[in-house]
């Protein structure tokens, strides 16, 4: 494990540690929307899960493994909603407790660079808001393809050149310190794979997307002021329902526009295990899917 890395996993340690009233604070949403207890930007979340989940309902599969799937809210959707055993992995060993303890999830510790799987233990293989934190994204990627016999899946930001490379200098462990846009990953077609991409994330969405979560902002200036005025009022105009409206609205709008922040990046190995036309997943089949909240000991 190089010094980056010990350094994330060192951050990452106390992140899935963190607890507010006694109650673990969840990175995911695990507990529901808007919720005090977990991390914002719920709707951008359901947007890429929605996403992931519609990637991954292309396929018939009996095994799979959420790569990075920190405290195990993605992996518990996909055993949810289709039935399957699943495992997970995050650098943190905290994360792969919590994914245990609040899922009852196999779940193990594991550095990308070097997967403790199989080649081909995994029909479908899933690597979300991940491969961006990494020193080697394409070691990770060959680590992500070697353990998968059928599909990976990998979800990324797409965000400035700029951003990636001041986290870079400022050396901030477990930023964002590679950039993707749609042609990042094209040397996989000369390997010889299938590769397909789906835009997420419409910037487009953004101020709706905050106005409707309705979290106070900690920034002075004035628009932000002007803003936390009138959150108490955005929570009472604004629930799931539009969250689960803007999340469904979030693929019609990057195909529509073509702008995007994240991608979702389908990745085949062998095609025959591809479904016929399924029904598409909306939010609402996923959004109600929570746990209670889970105290700390």
């Amino acid at each position: 494990m190089d010094q980056y890395t010990i350094t994330t996993k060192d951050t990452l340690e106390k992140r899935f540690k963190m607890s507010t009233d006694g109650v673990y604070f969840a990175h995911q949403p695990i507990y529901g929307y808007r919720t005090s207890k977990g991390s914002t930007s719920c709707i951008a979340r359901y947007m890429v899960t929605k996403s992931v989940l519609n990637a991954i309902n292309k396929y018939e599969f009996k095994t799979f493994v959420d790569i990075g799937g920190a405290e195990g809210y993605t992996a518990n959707l996909v055993k949810k909603i289709f039935n399957v055993p699943v495992k997970s992995t995050d650098l943190s060993e905290n994360a792969c407790e919590m994914a245990k303890k609040i899922f009852n999830i196999d779940a193990i510790p594991a550095d990308i660079h070097k997967l403790p799987f199989h080649d081909n233990e995994f029909e479908l293989t899933l690597c979300s808001e991940t491969i961006e934190h990494v020193t080697d994204f394409k070691l990770a990627i060959t680590e992500l393809l070697r353990i998968t016999k059928n599909v990976l899946i990998i979800t990324v930001p797409h965000e400035t050149k700029e951003i990636v490379a001041y986290n870079i200098e400022q050396k901030i462990p477990h930023a964002h310190i590679h950039y993707f846009d749609c042609t990042s990953l094209d040397y996989l077609k000369e390997l010889g794979f299938t590769l397909k991409y789906e835009k997420t994330l419409s910037p487009l969405l953004i101020v709706p997307r905050v106005i409707a979560e309705g979290f106070k902002k900690s920034d002075t200036k004035l628009h932000f002021r002007i803003y936390n005025l009138f959150t108490p009022l955005f929570k009472k105009l604004f629930g799931i329902g539009t969250a689960n409206w803007l999340t469904d609205l979030d693929s019609k709008m990057t195909k529509m526009f073509g702008l995007y922040d994240g991608l979702t990046f389908i990745i085949e190995k062998n095609t025959t295990l591809k479904k016929g036309k399924s029904s598409l997943i909306s939010a609402v089949d996923f959004t109600g899917i929570v746990v209670e909240e889970f105290k700390l000991k």
